[in-house]
């Protein structure tokens, strides 16, 4: 599926490129060490996942294991990205489809808010994913 950028963002080819990597890095378990997740953020981000707040490298570190407790497998596609605030603010849309640790599949669909840094512009500073947790927590609870 393609991704559709705002008209002002359309020919962006740094940012596609940005956006592309990121969520084939967020499909991916984290390693022990060395999390290539975290080169998207500068070191003192926030990210907001759900309702859950973590700052700074170590918290999001421990915030990508955590992710894939009972996950085996996720693919995000992002179908919408649009600008907020020129070369700063972005909001994304799309779904991700996961695989549960009890073999379920499931889709949910997700929006993000990301903030890149303006001391580093390839990196962000702060992200906000919006999503209903209720799909997963009902498949993981089913027999």
């Amino acid at each position: 599926m393609t991704t559709t950028y705002s008209a002002d963002i359309a020919k962006n080819a740094e940012l596609h490129r940005f956006i592309t990597d990121f969520y084939k890095v967020s499909d991916v378990k984290p390693p022990a060490e060395n999390d290539p997740y975290l080169d998207y953020f500068v070191e003192s981000a926030t990210v907001i996942m759900a309702s859950n707040k973590f700052e700074g490298s170590n918290a999001i570190a421990g915030m990508r294991h955590g992710m894939w407790t009972y996950v085996t497998k996720r693919h995000h596609v992002a179908l919408n990205v649009a600008t907020v605030v020129e070369d700063k603010d972005y909001l994304i849309n799309g779904y991700v489809d996961y695989t549960l640790t009890n073999g379920k599949e499931l889709r949910s669909e997700w929006a993000a808010f990301a903030r890149f840094s303006s001391e580093d512009k390839s990196k962000m500073e702060f992200y906000q994913v919006y999503l209903d947790p209720t799909k997963m927590k009902e498949a993981l609870t089913e027999n």
